[in-house]
C-alpha cells in the first residue's frame, strides 16, 4: 500500500510539473536580450497585420501553451505575436519566424506582484492605486509593467524584478 501511495505521488507530481512547464515555457536563447529588445521595438513600430502562422509555429505555440483559447495572430517586422487567454488571464507571446519564443507578457493579479516591485511602484507614486499588473519574460529578464491610477491620471511603470524603475509614462 505504501509503494502505491509513493507511485501515485510521483505520477501526480510529474503531471503537475508538466502542466506548469507547459504554461511557463522557456524563452529561447537563440537571441541576446539586446536583440530581442530591438526585434520587439521594430515589431511595435511597424504596421502589424492579422496572419495565420505556419504549421510549425502553431505546433510550437500549442506545445508552449496547450490551454490557450481565443488565439489571435499578428505579424510585423518578421515577428509573430499571439494574443490569447488562459483561464481569465490575458497573454501575449512573441516568436521569431523560426518559432523561437522571444517574450511572454502575462496578466497577473496584484497579489502576485513581488514585494520589491510593489514597494518601488508605491514609493514612486504613494497616493496612486495599482490597477493592472503584467509580468514580462523577455530573454533572460523578468520585468513588470505596473499601471497605477490617481484621480484619473494613469501612470505606467516598467520595473525590473529587482525593483529598479526602468521606464515611466504618465497619461
Amino acid at each position: 500500500m505504501k509503494n502505491l501511495s509513493v507511485l501515485i505521488f510521483v505520477a501526480v507530481s510529474f503531471f503537475v510539473i508538466q502542466m506548469l512547464s507547459a504554461q511557463n515555457p522557456a524563452i529561447s536563447t537563440a537571441h541576446s536580450d539586446a536583440e530581442i529588445v530591438r526585434m520587439i521595438e521594430q515589431f511595435r513600430a511597424a504596421n502589424s497585420r492579422d496572419v495565420v502562422p505556419s504549421n510549425n509555429l502553431q505546433k510550437h505555440f500549442r506545445t508552449h501553451f496547450p490551454n490557450a483559447r481565443r488565439v489571435e495572430w499578428e505579424r510585423a517586422a518578421g515577428i509573430y505575436e499571439a494574443e490569447f487567454k488562459i483561464g481569465r488571464r490575458d497573454f501575449k507571446a512573441f516568436y521569431d519566424s523560426n518559432g523561437n519564443l522571444l517574450m511572454i507578457v502575462e496578466e497577473i493579479h496584484r497579489s502576485a506582484l513581488p514585494a520589491v516591485v510593489r514597494n518601488a511602484a508605491e514609493a514612486r507614486h504613494p497616493k496612486s492605486r495599482i490597477d493592472d499588473v503584467y509580468k514580462i519574460r523577455r530573454g533572460t529578464e523578468t520585468l513588470y509593467r505596473v499601471k497605477m491610477d490617481r484621480r484619473g491620471t494613469e501612470v505606467k511603470l516598467l520595473i525590473s524584478s529587482g525593483g529598479a524603475i526602468l521606464n515611466e509614462r504618465i497619461d
